[in-house]
């Protein structure tokens, strides 16, 4: 079966950074990946892509994008599929690469989830989404949901309102989620209850308690400088607790309110540090926008 999309208006999509929530790894699966429970969250940190009417698809990366282009390899898979996208499509990317904060992820689940409204089955763009990685079918709706196994078993959260404050160190670690899940011990496991329980409070609207936060890979990552550096800046930057966004090297801290979290970030900034106020977002942003460009297909 083929899918044809076009487009009767530009369409303009945001795609949106994560944090975790807390990430607990309970240990190593006989297929050599981890189980994990995990709450992601995304945030008001946003790459964009662009889609404009054209006779066939065009795609243009930005220059810095790397080898391991997620849209691109999408776009191949929904090609493969059947889907034939009349549009051209241009990503300009603002979150940083390789931090944890899921800007590649986030790009193709976004991509993806917009084709819904063009009448592209979802079970369908869920099997691609799961090809392309683990957090990517959180990003097809994005808000927060609590992810178990490797990360793709989903359940939607209602979603906390809190600014953070996210910060990245000038560390760029090779084949970096692998790198750093092989430098876990069974010391850094756990049973996964202090995720569940953030899990719990959220379903109850009783909103984040900060002090339930944890992560996995905080004891590795402190083992690099820049790391340590950074977390040491944070706190005396005024932050109480923080913790990484993922496998890092990203960090982030959680306010109650926005003047606190611009108040860090330009101490942060003052001192040469890449860092960034955002709030949570919920899911569907984009649903909106892409329902009105694929109106025909409703």
């Amino acid at each position: 079966m083929t899918w044809q999309v076009e487009l009767r208006r530009p369409l303009v999509l945001v795609a949106p950074a994560k944090v975790n929530l807390g990430l607990e790894v309970l240990g190593r699966r006989p297929d050599g990946y981890h189980d994990v429970v995990t709450i992601l969250q995304t945030i008001s940190c946003f790459d964009r892509i662009v889609l404009r009417p054209a006779p066939t698809l065009r795609y243009t990366p930005p220059p810095d994008i790397g080898s391991d282009d997620l849209v691109q390899r999408a776009l191949d898979l929904l090609a493969a599929a059947g889907v034939r996208l009349q549009a051209a499509i241009h990503l300009t990317k603002v979150i940083p690469i390789a931090a944890g904060l899921g800007g590649g992820s986030s790009d193709a689940g976004t991509l993806l989830g917009a084709l819904q409204y063009a009448g592209v089955p979802r079970t369908l763009l869920d099997e691609i989404a799961r090809t392309l990685g683990s957090d990517v079918p959180f990003f097809l709706a994005g808000g927060t949901a609590l992810a178990r196994g490797r990360g793709t078993e989903l359940e939607p959260l209602p979603t906390p309102s809190r600014w953070l404050v996210v910060a990245v160190p000038p560390l760029s670690l090779p084949a970096k989620t692998a790198t750093l899940y092989g430098r876990l011990s069974p010391a850094d496991y756990s049973d996964g209850h202090s995720t569940l329980a953030q899990a719990e409070r959220l379903r109850r609207g009783q909103g984040l308690e900060p002090t339930h936060l944890r992560n996995a890979f905080a004891r590795t990552l402190l083992e690099w400088p820049a790391c340590r550096a950074l977390v040491d800046q944070l706190a005396a930057a005024g932050a109480t607790t923080c913790w990484p966004s993922g496998a890092g090297p990203a960090w982030f801290t959680v306010t109650e309110q926005w003047c606190a979290a611009w108040r860090l970030t330009w101490l942060l900034r003052q001192q040469g540090i890449t860092a960034f106020s955002c709030h949570t977002v919920g899911a569907d942003m984009n649903r909106p926008r892409a329902q009105a460009a694929f109106a025909q297909h409703s």
